[in-house]
């Protein structure tokens, strides 16, 4: 991003979160698929807004009990393994001469139970006089795909493992046993 240009600058748009526009945004997002929150960009990062789907996610009955699991900051709804390297991506998505305004992540969260999960979350940086710099952001619990995607990558990577061993295994002395083995291994392939 140019020296000079601050974020507002560089990403105002027309549309400003004000106490006459939240009831909008809140009526909306109790529609839409997915869960959808406003956060205040600054160093609590204090979120203004979570519709039911972000504490349904998080294993939350209601708003309340998600405040209390998060102190209804971004900094609490992500794992805190993860939350520097996320806050780092966003950052240099919106601050990237190349960037806009829209920064995507994928992390992990701690729900109420204890079970970890993956959500991937698209935001959007906007100014509003009224709260200031804001995140409005979606996201939506990815964790089935993440976890099929995990167990893929281990097979693969067990798969080559297996297939570099029969390899060496191949030139070697070995019991007829072995070799019918190492025979039934090709043929699964």
């Amino acid at each position: 991003m140019a020296a000079n240009t601050s974020r507002r600058e560089r990403y105002s748009d027309d549309f400003s979160l004000t106490k006459y526009t939240l009831p909008v945004v809140w009526q909306m997002s109790s529609v839409i698929p997915g869960g959808f929150f406003i956060y205040k960009e600054d160093e609590k990062r204090e979120l203004i807004y979570a519709n039911q789907r972000v504490c349904d996610i998080y294993g939350c009955r209601d708003i309340d009990e998600f405040k209390e699991l998060t102190g209804f900051t971004f900094n609490g709804m992500v794992h805190p393994d993860d939350f520097h390297l996320i806050q780092g991506s966003i950052d240099s998505q919106i601050d990237s001469d190349e960037g806009d305004s829209f920064d995507h992540v994928e992390y992990r969260i701690i729900r109420k139970d204890g079970e970890i999960r993956w959500v991937d979350d698209y935001g959007h940086f906007g100014y509003s006089p009224e709260y200031g710099d804001l995140y409005y952001v979606f996201i939506s619990d990815i964790t089935k795909q993440k976890t099929e995607l995990i167990s893929r990558e281990k097979y693969e990577h067990l798969e080559a493992a297996a297939d570099k061993l029969v390899s060496s295994l191949e030139g070697a002395s070995l019991s007829e046993d072995a070799k019918a083995a190492i025979a039934e291994i090709k043929k699964m392939k």
